[in-house]
């Protein structure tokens, strides 16, 4: 079961982009301890409804994630929080 979706918010009066602030929103909850290693992330599609964007640069954000080593894709599965 993927993460709640009522854990993530856009704060308006942040600076950067749509894909900058998701990074920062999830790199935050998992710095905080709100994501836990293997943790599920909800699937881009369900975070751009939620934060009525579109899903584009949801789907940029955890790819970057991934490569900064925050999350781990597995095919069909989807993205989890790094447990490395």
């Amino acid at each position: 079961m993927a993460l709640p979706l009522t854990g993530f918010h856009l704060d308006n009066r942040a600076g950067g982009t749509l894909q900058q602030q998701v990074q920062e929103m999830v790199v935050g909850g998992i710095l905080e301890g709100r994501y836990r290693p293997g943790d599920r992330m909800p699937s881009s599609r369900a975070l751009a409804d939620h934060l009525g964007v579109s899903r584009i640069p949801i789907t940029h954000a955890y790819t970057e994630l991934v490569s900064a080593g925050y999350l781990d894709s597995r095919a069909r599965s989807g993205y989890f929080v790094s447990t490395a």
